[in-house]
């Protein structure tokens, strides 16, 4: 007999998450769907933020994504960033050019320059999380970006999904160009590794 309800919504936070999300739906005997892990939602808000400063305007007004692994193959998929449904660059003031190898960098070095000037991140990823239990508990179907079990893939790993009540209500098929594709496959691989380890 399992120590869980059949209903129970496993939201994994602890690093590495992608593995431990994995081991949780492997384990948990829970439907896939309902077992998630932070992932890359924060690297993700971060770099919504950053882009926003940029382009000055509201953080709410940017669409962009870190997909993969939370940790060092993540990736930015800018050719589904949009400002205001725009894509990206024709939406920029002008004059504005986003340097975008910088950017991603920047994006997923951020947790380390917090920790090396407050000596936390905790803010950060309790507003995450506090957001992901909205989603859940009041079945607002947010799209965002999560580690979830990715049959094709044979991983968990952050791509974005409508979260509802019931976990994962469905994923969101996006179109990644082929260098994004590639980077996805390459961060499934060593997600692979990480966990037959």
């Amino acid at each position: 007999m399992s120590p869980l309800r059949p209903d129970t919504i496993l939201l994994l936070v602890a690093n590495p998450v992608d593995a431990l999300t994995f081991f949780a739906q492997k384990f948990s005997n829970l439907p896939k769907k309902q077992v998630i892990g932070s992932g890359t939602f924060l690297d993700s808000a971060r770099l919504r933020g950053i882009l926003a400063a940029k382009a000055h305007v509201a953080a709410s007004s940017v669409y962009a994504y870190v997909l993969g692994e939370h940790g060092e193959s993540q990736f930015v998929a800018w050719s589904l960033a949009r400002i205001g449904g725009v894509p990206l660059d024709p939406a920029l003031p002008e004059g504005v050019k986003l340097d975008k190898d910088a950017i991603a960098e920047e994006t997923k070095n951020k947790a380390t320059n917090i920790i090396n000037n407050k000596g936390v991140t905790n803010y950060g990823i309790g507003a995450v999380v506090a957001s992901l239990c909205r989603s859940i508990l009041f079945d607002k179907r947010d799209v965002v970006p999560v580690s979830h079990w990715q049959e094709g893939l044979g991983v968990c790993l952050s791509m974005p999904v409508v979260l509802g009540r019931e976990g994962v209500v469905r994923c969101v098929q996006v179109n990644l160009d082929k260098d994004e594709e590639k980077k996805l496959k390459g961060s499934a691989g060593e997600l692979r590794d990480m966990v037959n380890k």
